[in-house]
């Protein structure tokens, strides 16, 4: 019962801390332009980057990167799968260092403009670009781990016998992969209000998460979660109709099109909306972890208890409590 009231309690914390993000949201709803403009330059950048593969290789696509005949002989498909890496991690930075610096502003009492975050978004960008490139090379290492055993299948299907060591060796790397996946993840969960805020290094920006994140931390992370249950509970609705239309349509053509475009157009208002809502709880979350305080529209929403559990709370309102010794030598 004690685990069931622990859920209940973190998943309606979850909701008034999303509720409230979007609160602030609806106060500036041209933030949402700025996850749509990053999907939007990474379908460009995808599009354009491996046409160019395509063209320079006489035929070979993205696809090909899993056969490694080919990729490990061809330097323009490493060329193309490091390129598009690299733009697509720069392209969301930059476009979510303009949200962040929107909701930073929108907390800090000011009102926010279109033009003032991305003037602000370009301004910061001797920061942002050495972080995309850091952050893009760690993406690029971590998708070559997971694509490890693809490699040594291939290699099976070709004839070339694998050891029973590098098989193991080839599932040992997915693993790390997934591990160091979600390190990176917690690592830098907080280094975008860093760098739009403190504007450091990539190296000092990602000390700087860590320890952020160090003290907001806690067995109530499910919090978080909470965010991807929410993104899925308002896909459903589309989901839904997407279907309807589709039954109602009895599978014809046309019906099948445009339960389709409903759904794909579903999924991305919410994926939209959901990135500008977790952008601005993280600026919230950043300012309560720096200065100590909860912004004043997240106040009464029990953010500083969003990533710590009780027994991290109990000993922090301890730590708070002046001790006897010192009360007693302030009394003489």
């Amino acid at each position: 019962m004690a685990l069931f009231s622990e859920m209940k309690s973190t998943w309606s914390r979850t909701r008034r801390l999303a509720s409230t993000s979007y609160g602030v949201l609806k106060r500036d709803r041209f933030l949402m332009a700025f996850p749509a403009l990053t999907l939007a330059a990474v379908a460009v950048i995808c599009l354009v980057t491996w046409a160019a593969v395509w063209i320079a290789t006489g035929g070979l696509s993205a696809a090909t990167v899993d056969d490694p005949g080919t990729w490990a002989t061809e330097p323009m498909l490493w060329i193309g799968l490091l390129v598009s890496v690299l733009l697509c991690t720069f392209v969301s930075v930059f476009f979510t260092a303009a949200l962040t610096y929107g909701a930073w502003e929108r907390l800090q009492g000011g009102t926010p403009t279109f033009e003032g975050c991305m003037a602000a978004a370009k301004a910061r960008l001797h920061v942002i670009v050495p972080w995309a490139i850091l952050a893009g090379l760690v993406g690029v290492v971590i998708e070559l781990l997971y694509r490890l055993p693809r490699f040594f299948r291939h290699m099976e299907q070709a004839g070339r016998h694998i050891p029973v060591v590098g098989q193991f060796a080839a599932l040992g790397a997915m693993i790390v992969a997934l591990v160091l996946e979600y390190i990176w993840y917690f690592v830098t969960y907080l280094v975008v209000p860093v760098l739009v805020v403190e504007e450091t290094g990539p190296v000092a920006s990602c000390k700087r998460s860590f320890g952020l994140f160090r003290k907001t931390w806690g067995k109530s992370l499910i919090a978080q979660v909470g965010f991807e249950l929410i993104s899925f509970l308002l896909f459903l609705p589309g989901l839904v109709l997407a279907a309807l239309i589709v039954a109602v349509g009895l599978g014809s053509p046309v019906a099948l099109i445009l339960g389709i475009v409903v759904g794909v157009a579903w999924l991305l208002t919410v994926i939209v909306a959901m990135s500008a809502i977790v952008g601005i709880f993280k600026m919230a979350l950043y300012l309560y972890a720096t200065t100590g305080e909860v912004p004043g529209e997240f106040a009464g929403t029990d953010l500083e208890n969003a990533f710590t559990n009780k027994a991290a709370r109990k000993a922090e309102r301890e730590a708070r409590k002046p001790r006897k010794d010192l009360r007693a030598e302030a009394a003489r």
